[in-house]
This record gives C-alpha cells, sequence and structure tokens, in this order.
C-alpha cells in the first residue's frame, strides 16, 4: 500500500483520537469523584495519567510525520461523554451510579481499541514501524484497562445482586457498594442530616437502623473505633495483590476469617500502621454495620472517598 494514499487519512484519524484523549483527561476525573467504590475511583484516576500518556505519543508521531499536533472534534467520544454527565446528575442510588459509571468507561475503551487497532495496522502497511509501535503500545494499554473495568463491573453486579430482596423473606442484604449512605425508610425525613448524624454517632457508640433491619454502625474516620469493630469480629488489615503501582500496596480491604472469595481476591496482610497510612493518604472513610437484620454480628463494611461524601451530604442540605 503507498503511504502517500493513507497519509492524509493517517493524519486525519490521529488528529481525531488525539481530541478523543483530551476529551478524556478532563472526564475521568470527574468520574473518580462521583464512584463511590474505591477500586472503581482510583482506576479512573489511574486511567487519567495514563490517558495523558497516551496523548503525548500521539504528539510524538505527529512530530515524527513533521505536522502540527492539533485535534479534530471527536464527535463519538463527545457523545459518551455526555451519557457519563447524565449518569453523574441522574438521581440513583451509589452502587447503581458505579455500576452505570464501569458501563460507560468500558463503552469508551472499546472505541479506543478499535481506534488504536486500525490506526496501527494502517502504520505497520506503509512500513512505519516505529509510529506502529507507539499505537501498539497504547492498544496494550487500552485492552488492559478494559480488562480491568470488566472485573470491577463483574464485581459490582454480583454485590448488587446479593442485596436483592431474598427469596426466604423479602429482605434485603446490605449492599457492598454504598447504599448505606442513603436513608432508611423510617428515617425519611431527616434526608441527608440523618446521614452526617449517624456518621458522628459512630464514634460515640450510637447507631441506627438499616433498611434491612440490621443495626448500621454509620461512617467514621477514626483509627481506634475501626480497628476494635474489626479486631472484634477477626478482621485484618490487607491489600489485594497486583493493584497498587511501584511503590504503592494497592487496594485497601479488611479480611475476615471465612470470608467468600476471599483467595480470588488474592488479599494479602499488613500491618495496621500500613493500613492506616493509605486510609488518610488516600482520603478514605469507613462505613460499617454493627449487626445483621437477625441480630448477628456483621462484617459488613465498604470504604469510601471522604470527599465524595462531603459532597452528597452537602448536595441534600
Amino acid at each position: 500500500m503507498d503511504s502517500s494514499a493513507t497519509g492524509p487519512l493517517l493524519i486525519e484519524q490521529l488528529r481525531t483520537i488525539y481530541d478523543a484523549e483530551k476529551q478524556l483527561t478532563r472526564a475521568l476525573p470527574k468520574m473518580a469523584k462521583a464512584a463511590s467504590d474505591q477500586e472503581l475511583a482510583e482506576g479512573f484516576r489511574e486511567h487519567a495519567e495514563q490517558t495523558k500518556q497516551q496523548a503525548a505519543r500521539i504528539e510524538q508521531i505527529f512530530q515524527s510525520l513533521g505536522v502540527k499536533p492539533r485535534g479534530i472534534p471527536c464527535a463519538p467520544m463527545q457523545a459518551m461523554i455526555e451519557e457519563g454527565q447524565r449518569i453523574l446528575s441522574a438521581d440513583m442510588e451509589d452502587d447503581v451510579r458505579d455500576i452505570a459509571l464501569a458501563c460507560a468507561a468500558r463503552r469508551v475503551e472499546h472505541f479506543e481499541i478499535a481506534s488504536y487497532d486500525a490506526l496501527a495496522a494502517m502504520t505497520q502497511s506503509t512500513k512505519q514501524t516505529e509510529l506502529s509501535q507507539l499505537l501498539q503500545e497504547t492498544l496494550r494499554e487500552e485492552s488492559e484497562t478494559d480488562k480491568k473495568l470488566s472485573a470491577i463491573s463483574k464485581r459490582l453486579l454480583k454485590e448488587s445482586a446479593r442485596a436483592q430482596p431474598a427469596a426466604d423473606g423479602g429482605e434485603k442484604a446490605p449492599r457492598g457498594t454504598g447504599r448505606d449512605k442513603r436513608q432508611p425508610a423510617a428515617a425519611h425525613g431527616r434526608g441527608r442530616n440523618a446521614s452526617r448524624a449517624s456518621s458522628r454517632g459512630a464514634s460515640n457508640g450510637s447507631s441506627r437502623e438499616s433498611e434491612a433491619g440490621g443495626r448500621l454502625g454509620g461512617m467514621t474516620t477514626d483509627h481506634e473505633e475501626i480497628r476494635r469493630w474489626a479486631e472484634e469480629r477477626g478482621g485484618k488489615p490487607s491489600c489485594v495483590e497486583g493493584t497498587g503501582g511501584k511503590g504503592d500496596i494497592g487496594m485497601l480491604r479488611l479480611e475476615f476469617p471465612g470470608k467468600p472469595n476471599a483467595k480470588d481476591s488474592k488479599l494479602h496482610e499488613i500491618t495496621w500502621d500500613e493500613f492506616f497510612e493509605k486510609f488518610d493518604e488516600r482520603g478514605l472513610a469507613m462505613v460499617f454495620q454493627d449487626k445483621t437484620s437477625r441480630g448477628q454480628k456483621s462484617n459488613f463494611n465498604k470504604l469510601v472517598s471522604r470527599e465524595t461524601e462531603k459532597s452528597r451530604s452537602a448536595g441534600g442540605r
């Protein structure tokens, strides 16, 4: 294939995907802030940094081709980002929003995978080996990101499914993706103020009823309270292997004896000092439940962003 014939098309496609990456760089931090699931939020933040590097590769390709690095409006990316904005502004439960954000992000990844695959094939067919290698490097990154999003999506869907009414009595199990930050029917009149009150009350032993009828301890950032609550249940501070970068322990978790899928999660025990150092560094808080609807001691907990909770609480005043 004559490279002169595909040259204008290559430049046009590069400028389109360049604009797409610039749009995505601005959108991902907003998605990270809106996500209540810790792993999903961190994934968005990591990919935002990766996207900047991918845009820089395109600039490197522009330089090699001797053309000015500028973008052409990418309508498909604009449409997908607008869809993401609708998700952010919609009134939905936190766990549902997380699932919707993960699905929207996967659609973006599939678009980018197809785009970079076509560009890599185009440069490879015209013997532009160096450019093809740069594009294939980004293609590998996009494919890996899609795999991570797929795994997160499946986990979120499983957690949501477990929270649906049980077949034996219609009770709801506590959601693991942020449902606890919403108000139970009994506290409907108190709105967001009740959520903030329960968060403060968690530090002095008070609690409230969850929708499942269990005792919901609330939300806390107190190290001693978190440690005491976990150790009363045999819980240990852990991290998820393979989720952190260089010098980073990765996702934080509390591991309990006999916890389902603990082996699949590749949990690795760490010290409480290591746990709380990252806990504070990442601006996290813990939502937890004291007892289940049947009065049994509950291990339910979720690490959430302090900033996200503050923003949502302020929005309900």
